[in-house]
């Protein structure tokens, strides 16, 4: 056999073009996924939510701006033929790919230390899994993962005796427990079998197939398309609002395991089911993922989404927010400010201390995102939002200070509802996993406080016309659970 000799700087710069690659185009087989579930949806609030995630689709791979903000910690499978061979060191020119292609393609730094919390400022390291394949060359996916929806991973030791009604009862139930959170319609990724870690690994790496394609086994295809119908009628649907389309498909992958245990994996994946896969063979690169498709979509579905909605000047005052109730769409302009996990955590220290803030939150809006840069002529990058739970603990504090609205996405703890309904106080969500789409509603933004905190920084947005659902009103009232997706 041949050999084929790969270099560290090949492998660089292809990983750098993958990564740029995954975060503005989405697949084919995902972009022909949610166009056939716009068309079989019955749901108009649905079909929308849909639209607009073509739109967004569309409109990233024309302009360059990320998918979705959530640019997501990169993972890298790469395998490795017989005949290959390669010089230098793998990892390294990895994470170096990586650093290279999110300065390039203005992606988001997401990726911290576990313990202090301090961004490394480059989006590495990646998390790299190397196996040998029988087949010739060198296979390179990267899989760029948001973590709305690595956040909902589960993973059971189930007993042998559970059998696959066990394993298929636990798959639906993460599912449901996930909810609005991960950004449906998405793909589910299942592992089972094997050790509690490759349960894990397989059903990260079933994500990596194309969306639709079944199993290679017979078995498993069936279950696929038994789960895929299970979770159709949970009535989640797109963004967690109602409807069918709350998965486009189910992808599973099993291992054998041991005779005493059956482990089963969940990862769920979002709406921008984002891959960018790459063979090395006979001295040549070859795409494996085709984004062709992304370079038209449909268009005016802002529009169409602003003819529901009602205006919604800020500030806020409590007479306002008593005009809105669950369900209303509202199109917001004025000035509003983001807050992330750290800018909460800063704020609630520097009230311990009894310490001034640095701005005024007495009628507030606060949107919890963490933009993606702004490439050269833009006045932000994509500026999607993030999941809202992860404030909870935070959150009766920032009411107290005098906010009357939050804006992000799922659900929010029984707590905070009914601090909201308590301060006549009002939550929205608007479209995750939409920040190029929602970047154009945007007219100004600056930095407002705690600049080294980087994406999680403090900021002070411009808004017009920005599109939001109101999921928890002031007296106690939550669309999810009038939809039925809670």
């Amino acid at each position: 056999m041949e050999q084929t000799v790969v270099t560290a700087a090949e492998i660089e710069k292809q990983t750098s073009l993958l990564v740029q690659q995954a975060n503005r185009f989405l697949p084919d087989d995902v972009l022909l996924s949610l166009e056939t579930a716009r068309k079989e949806e019955p749901d108009p609030g649905a079909r929308l939510i849909l639209d607009i995630v073509l739109e967004n689709a569309a409109l990233s791979a024309r302009t360059g701006l990320p998918i979705c903000q959530d640019t997501g910690i990169d993972v890298v499978f790469i395998e490795k033929g017989p005949d290959c061979l390669i010089e230098g060191d793998l990892a390294a020119a990895v994470n170096r790919g990586i650093a290279q292609g999110t300065a390039a393609g203005f992606l988001r730094n997401s990726v911290c230390d576990p313990v202090t919390r301090k961004n490394t400022g480059n989006n590495t390291p990646a998390v790299i899994h190397l196996s040998m394949s029988p087949e010739p060359g060198l296979k390179l996916s990267v899989l760029p993962k948001g973590c709305g929806s690595e956040n909902m991973s589960a993973l059971k030791m189930l007993p042998p005796s559970a059998g696959l009604q066990g394993a298929a009862d636990f798959v639906v139930e993460c599912v449901l427990a996930a909810g609005p959170n991960p950004c449906p319609p998405g793909v589910i990724g299942v592992g089972i079998g094997g050790t509690m870690e490759q349960a894990a690994l397989l059903s990260k790496k079933a994500l990596l197939r194309p969306a639709g394609r079944p199993s290679p086994r017979s078995d498993l295809a069936e279950l696929e398309s038994l789960l895929l119908q299970r979770i159709k009628g949970l009535g989640i649907g797109p963004q967690g609002l109602g409807g069918e389309t709350t998965a486009l498909a189910v992808a599973m992958e099993a291992f054998p395991c041991h005779i005493a245990s059956l482990p089963v994996s969940v990862n769920i994946q979002c709406h921008a089911a984002r891959r960018a896969e790459a063979r090395y063979l006979k001295g040549r690169w070859e795409r494996l993922t085709r984004a062709e498709g992304t370079q038209s979509g449909p268009s005016g579905a802002l529009s169409s989404l602003l003819r529901l909605a009602r205006p919604l000047e800020l500030p806020l005052t409590r007479q306002k927010a008593a005009g809105l109730k669950a369900g209303d769409w509202v199109k917001i302009s004025g000035r509003l400010f983001t807050g992330r996990d750290q800018t909460h955590k800063r704020i609630c220290a520097l009230l311990d201390r009894g310490s001034p803030l640095p701005v005024n939150l007495e009628g507030a809006l606060i949107y919890y995102v963490g933009p993606s840069p702004a490439p050269p002529g833009y006045v932000i990058g994509s500026a999607g939002p993030t999941t809202s739970y992860r404030m909870d603990a935070y959150t009766p504090r920032i009411l107290a200070e005098g906010v009357l609205g939050m804006m992000g996405k799922g659900r929010r703890s029984p707590e905070v509802v009914h601090a909201i309904k308590e301060r006549g106080a009002v939550y929205l969500a608007t479209i995750g996993g939409a920040g190029a789409f929602l970047s154009g509603c945007i007219k100004k933004c600056s930095v407002a406080a705690f600049e080294d905190l980087g994406p999680e920084a403090l900021y002070e947005l411009e808004v017009e016309d920005f599109p939001a659902i109101v999921i928890n009103d002031p007296r106690g009232r939550d669309y999810y659970q009038i939809t039925g997706s809670a």
